[in-house]
């Protein structure tokens, strides 16, 4: 009995020492994953990319994301990375909602977007947020409160907005 006791002590040391860095699951949660990867496809076509340190799955299916990184596709071609502090995944693995520092940027327009909250529609294709905004471009700073855009932000809609435009150096 003394015995059964000690082996039932080590073995609960050891399950905490495991797990002493993982953050407690969320309730309800089934699985925590560490290096997680998703895809989410259309008719054969990337729609998005998703790789995050830490994943904790429900088992109803919908993940929160530790410090994820997003890579939206348009026709097959990487359109823009979205960076946050944690995300939360749908059940049906398709809506995204980034939270805290979510920066968005658009290589091919050099447009990066920041808010901290955005949420993308997987059906649309479009993110969205009531919360303030800034995007910065080459040529200006537009800021506001709201916003909808495509994943490649090339069609922004921002709403109460206030615009900055940089005037180029003069030429000698």
């Amino acid at each position: 009995m003394a015995q059964e006791r000690v082996a039932l002590g080590l073995a609960a040391l050891l399950a905490a020492a495991c797990a002493k860095d993982l953050p407690p699951p969320p309730e309800g949660a089934s699985q925590t994953m560490i290096d997680f990867t998703m895809t989410q496809t259309a008719k054969g076509s990337r729609i998005w990319t998703l790789d995050a340190p830490r994943a904790r799955v429900t088992l109803e299916g919908a993940a929160v994301l530790e410090k994820p990184e997003i890579k939206f596709y348009r026709a097959g071609k990487h359109a823009s990375t979205a960076r946050s502090t944690q995300a939360s995944v749908r059940g049906d693995g398709k809506d995204v909602a980034l939270v805290g520092d979510v920066v968005i940027i658009a290589p091919r327009d050099k447009t990066t977007l920041r808010t901290e909250r955005l949420d993308y529609d997987a059906k649309a294709e479009r993110f969205r947020t009531d919360d303030a905004v800034v995007v910065e471009r080459p040529d200006a700073v537009l800021r506001g409160r709201g916003l909808e855009a495509d994943a490649a932000l090339t069609d922004i809609t921002i709403y109460r907005q206030e615009t900055r435009i940089r005037q180029a150096p003069a030429k000698r």
